[in-house]
């Protein structure tokens, strides 16, 4: 004699299959998710990033250097942001930044660097130069420099302004790890 299935219960079974089947796609989908942005990402961008910091550190000793001569040329400044073609100041009570040429010997200290688009200094974090990373996937990393900065110190820093984890470098240079909130890292870059 043949069995019959009931339709209430194929229709049971197969909400059952369809929903762990959803369920299990979720949790592959948000466990890439979480590998690419999140935690397994920062190891390997932080890998990479100590990697070609210590390979370069000459260069980025180089640039700070250049850096501080920049900010004692313009006391007053707000903001110097310096890339490889343009370096901007920006002026209290000025409408818009005075950007002039990056001149040629400033661009080769410039292009020993690896990956970085722009080196940052606000008057707002006295004391500290970003090395900001843009042209990779998001979410962005920098790479701080604040010689007055202990290890915890600069970790202190980083959670206050937001950023998702930190590694020491050396001395004064420390790896921050991206700030997640686009809002928050636009009111901490303007």
């Amino acid at each position: 004699m043949p069995h019959r299935r009931s339709p209430g219960r194929v229709l049971a079974v197969t909400l059952l299959v369809v929903t762990t089947g959803y369920l299990a796609w979720r949790v592959a989908v948000l466990a890439g998710l979480e590998v690419h942005f999140g935690s397994g990402l920062d190891e390997q961008r932080f890998n990479r990033l100590q990697q070609e910091y210590v390979r370069r550190e000459d260069a980025f000793a180089r640039a700070d250097a250049r850096m501080r001569k920049l900010i004692a040329e313009h006391p007053r400044a707000e903001r110097i942001d310096w890339s490889q073609y343009r370096t901007c100041v920006r002026e209290p009570g000025r409408p818009s930044d005075t950007c002039t040429t990056t001149p040629p010997r400033d661009q080769k200290v410039y292009d020993a660097l690896w990956g970085v688009s722009v080196i940052l200094y606000q008057s707002k974090d006295e004391g500290r130069t970003f090395y900001r990373f843009y042209h990779e996937d998001p979410p962005r990393y920098t790479i701080m420099r604040a010689p007055e900065d202990s290890a915890e110190e600069a970790a202190e820093y980083a959670d206050v302004h937001g950023f998702r984890s930190t590694r020491p470098l050396g001395p004064g240079w420390t790896i921050l790890g991206p700030i997640d909130d686009i809002g928050r890292e636009e009111k901490q870059f303007p």
